[in-house]
């Protein structure tokens, strides 16, 4: 499990205790935690555009792209994601592959171009994880990252 950024993975877990190593049955944790109440549901194209999937992906498919539910994790090069808090603490949780948002580069750039125009308050210490419990570090910390790599 990859764990990146300056928040360890023992203080993730003191926010969302299902980032904690060993925690069973951590999907369906973070499945139940984000689609119940979620701040914000995503699709982020290649290029970067942002697109709403306002409640649910799967019934707010970017038209022309329903392709892309067949192409689990891939997503035919889209990110999807969702936001969602637990008090003053905020998820981003990005359903990818484990290795793309920890190293710099073309995910990376998609996801920061994306996420950079969402039409919700994102805080710079949100964090960042995979739909797997992958820690990539802080919202900031990957904006940073990204704009590094540009």
């Amino acid at each position: 499990m990859i764990t990146e950024g300056s928040v360890s993975r023992e203080e993730a877990a003191t926010r969302f205790p299902f980032l904690g190593i060993g925690y069973r049955g951590r999907r369906k944790a973070m499945r139940e935690f984000t689609h119940r109440d979620p701040e914000f549901v995503f699709w982020i194209y290649p290029d970067g555009r942002l697109y709403d999937a306002r409640d649910a992906h799967r019934h707010h498919v970017p038209k022309g792209y329903e392709h892309i539910l067949k192409d689990e994790p891939d997503y035919g090069g889209f990110l999807r994601g969702r936001v969602a808090s637990l008090g003053d603490d905020q998820l981003v949780v990005v359903y990818c592959r484990p290795e793309a948002l920890a190293e710099g580069g073309e995910k990376l750039q998609q996801f920061a171009a994306g996420i950079s125009r969402a039409p919700v308050p994102l805080k710079p210490e949100a964090l960042v994880v995979s739909d797997n419990g992958d820690l990539y570090g802080t919202l900031g910390e990957l904006l940073e990252r990204a704009a590094g790599t540009a």
